[in-house]
């Protein structure tokens, strides 16, 4: 399948980052271009969409997250199918969903995201304006609408049942009195590796985002110490709101976490580093989880010309006094000792 490609301006300086996501699903790009302006009807200028209709391609992929009158008037407009930020990423979720946990919160997440647009439908047919392209008639749309509700309300409550027996097990470990330990961080950036690494387990790991989507846990020794590490689902810039929510079940490990590892890819370029902890504070904060003692990791060093008095003294202006920076490499075992001291340390302070 051929797709287009529509970056915002906003993210003009994450191209490579952008384009990546898409290549998660769809290898073929026809191509791409930034827009910088939008239009409050159809998204793309007028321009824009007659440019579009010349072109050979099947989906058209705006990375960016569109309104439900944008999405349906844009796909109305070019008569081809239109696939915004939220729903490509819901789609590389489900292509890494192996739990039926995971299943059950990709598909909240989409009937989330869809139910807007079906109302926005109902609206356009009401009006008379849907015959043909994209016209199920008023009452097909009413009768959908009204199927999806009902769909969403058994996918809430059979989370909801998940939740509690993660709830359950939660309790276990803590009547255990050990100690959580989670790792966050960008997709991408290591988290899987860092977690094998620590534990010595092989865990899957690969290059696509959002490889992991349901948390693994593993009771780790050091010293005298016991605790449990974690592994999370990957952070992303500017993650829709629907996902936030239909994946805190996932999240809550995070939020009842004693300590968070948070894991940086050193290998990208500065801005993208200051940007991936800055994301990483915002998420933390949309859950609940500010203000938990952090370590940094900042993972991939052997794949850079490292300087560790430099990098370290512009990193640390953006940290905070209860937060930590360790470099380290995951894959060839830098510093993991180091790390695994310094959890220690703030454990033994808990």
């Amino acid at each position: 399948m051929r797709v287009y490609v529509v970056i915002p301006k906003k993210y003009s300086r994450f191209l490579e980052e952008e384009l990546a996501l898409v290549r998660t699903i769809y290898r073929d790009i026809l191509g791409y271009e930034v827009v910088g302006g939008r239009n409050h009807k159809t998204y793309l200028s007028t321009e824009k969409i007659k440019k579009l209709r010349e072109l050979h391609f099947d989906k058209l992929i705006i990375m960016d997250r569109l309104k439900p009158s944008q999405l349906i008037n844009l796909v109305r407009e070019i008569r081809r199918e239109v696939v915004d930020r939220v729903l490509l990423i819901l789609e590389i979720f489900a292509t890494h969903a192996g739990s039926r946990e995971a299943l059950l919160q990709i598909e909240l997440a989409k009937l989330k995201y869809t139910l807007p647009l079906v109302k926005e439908a109902i609206r356009y047919a009401k009006l008379g304006e849907l015959h043909g392209f994209l016209g199920a008639g008023r009452y097909g749309y009413e009768k959908y609408y009204l199927l999806l509700k009902k769909k969403e309300a058994r996918l809430r409550r059979e989370s909801e049942n998940l939740r509690v027996v993660r709830e359950v097990h939660r309790k276990a470990r803590r009547d255990l009195g050990l100690p959580h330990v989670v790792i966050v961080g960008y997709t991408c950036a290591g988290k899987t590796s860092l977690f094998n690494a620590i534990t010595r387990l092989m865990r899957p790991v690969g290059p696509e985002p959002f490889t992991t989507l349901t948390p693994k846990a593993f009771r780790v020794n050091y010293k005298d110490v016991s605790f449990i590490l974690i592994d999370t689902v990957g952070f992303i810039r500017d993650i829709p709101p629907e996902i936030i929510e239909s994946f805190y079940a996932t999240l809550e490990e995070v939020v009842e976490s004693d300590l968070i590892v948070n894991i940086i890819d050193i290998s990208k370029p500065f801005h993208s580093i200051i940007e991936e902890i800055s994301t990483g504070r915002e998420i933390l904060r949309r859950i609940g989880a500010q203000g938990k003692p952090v370590i940094y990791v900042l993972n991939k060093i052997d794949k850079i010309a490292f300087n560790n008095a430099t990098l370290l003294e512009e990193i640390s202006k953006y940290i905070g006094d209860n937060e930590v920076v360790i470099p380290v490499s995951c894959t060839k075992g830098i510093n993991i000792d180091l790390l695994l001291e310094k959890i220690y340390m703030k454990l033994n302070k808990r």
